[in-house]
């Protein structure tokens, strides 16, 4: 390695220079350097020890020139739970690219930390880097989006009289409120907190998935109620008051007062008994949402074939620009590099947070 250049974990010290280098190697994403946001992201997520952060960086003297950034999850994998990485941006300056710099930054890591890693969404400087450390690829996350008010759509929401033309002559094509009423034992809440009975629903739920990222209480939280600049529409399925599943929508801002162009289906989480009721009653749930306000459109990633089937029955359509996904371990090798084997959602990837704030 160059005299110059140091391969580190993250320490508090490097805080001021890694927010500078973020701020400079993202213009367009103000989001990642931003510090609300950035302390949100790697400080106070549940599963991370202050004085043991799951980020690498490459220092040059004084400045930060490159990262691996991280989130810390617990991956649920066969029986057992165990914590991985997950890999949400690699980035190298130009002019220190080409020194094997971001292969061994995954090398520290994987070393020193965590010897389990996926990615879900990445560019081909990064997957050049995966590969390199013999991880497998395991096909994209499923897209898929239903159009509902086309008129608000971006393209066409600012064009007056064709907006309303567009959202009159597809009325005919959009799902009826009446057709998305719930059974009579059932009934959609608000969910405010994420409190105890999400960790019964997470273990009953999980037995259906041999690989997943695991859904406690305290991750959702962390991730959907505490997140800077951002509110997720959380719906919650009761049976008898008894949680059976819930999803989590979220509404891009408005422009100008008119209504969202856009909201997408961030997570959702389904109870293993009556499964097939359960997700259509949380599909309908976020239907029934989405069109009371008028957006002009739903998006949802996705990798689960119960879900999938929903989603075609409601008229969701596969879109084929979708998230690619990697994983890497020298551990239960047999069900991690099974594509069938995992349940995936857009909460899973960086898409989701990095969506643009919403307040």
């Amino acid at each position: 390695m160059p005299e110059d250049v140091q391969i580190k974990q993250f320490e508090s010290a490097d805080r001021d220079a890694l927010l500078s280098f973020l701020r400079l190697a993202y213009p367009a994403e103000p989001l990642k350097g931003n510090p609300t946001f950035w302390t949100w992201h790697f400080l106070e997520n549940p599963h991370v020890s202050l004085d043991n952060v799951p980020l690498w960086i490459v220092r040059s003297g004084d400045h930060v020139v490159g990262q691996m950034a991280t989130i810390l999850v617990k991956l649920k994998v066969g029986d057992v739970e165990k914590l991985a990485l997950w890999i949400i941006d690699f980035f190298i300056c130009a002019e220190y690219r080409g020194r094997g710099l971001g292969k061994r930054l995954m090398q520290v890591a994987r070393e020193n930390y965590c010897k389990t890693m996926i990615a879900l969404g990445y560019n081909k400087d990064s997957e050049a880097v995966l590969r390199s450390h013999k991880w497998v690829s395991l096909g994209n996350i499923n897209r898929h989006h239903l159009m509902l008010f086309p008129g608000n759509a971006k393209e066409i929401a600012r064009l007056g009289p064709v907006r309303h033309l567009a959202n009159l002559i597809y009325a005919p094509l959009r799902p009826s409120l009446s057709k998305l009423s719930l059974p009579a034992d059932g009934a959609l809440r608000e969910v405010t907190q994420f409190d105890s009975s999400f960790d019964e629903l997470w273990r009953d739920a999980s037995v259906q998935w041999p690989c997943a990222v695991v859904r406690s209480s305290r991750f959702l939280e962390w991730q959907f109620m505490k997140q800077p600049g951002k509110k997720f529409e959380v719906l919650g399925y009761y049976e008898n008051d008894r949680l059976m599943g819930y999803i989590v929508l979220y509404f891009r801002k408005a422009e100008q007062g008119e209504v969202s162009n856009k909201a997408a289906i961030s997570d959702l989480c389904y109870s293993a008994r009556n499964s097939q009721e359960v997700i259509e009653s949380l599909l309908k749930g976020a239907l029934r949402l989405a069109l009371e306000r008028r957006v002009g459109g739903l998006v949802i990633d996705v990798l689960d074939p119960r879900v999938e089937q929903k989603l075609r029955q409601f008229g969701f359509w596969g879109i084929k620009a979708s998230p690619p996904f990697m994983a890497g371990t020298f551990e239960h090798q047999d069900l991690m590099y099974e594509r069938s084997n995992w349940f995936l959602t857009r909460g899973d990837s960086d898409v989701s947070i990095f969506e643009e704030p919403n307040l």
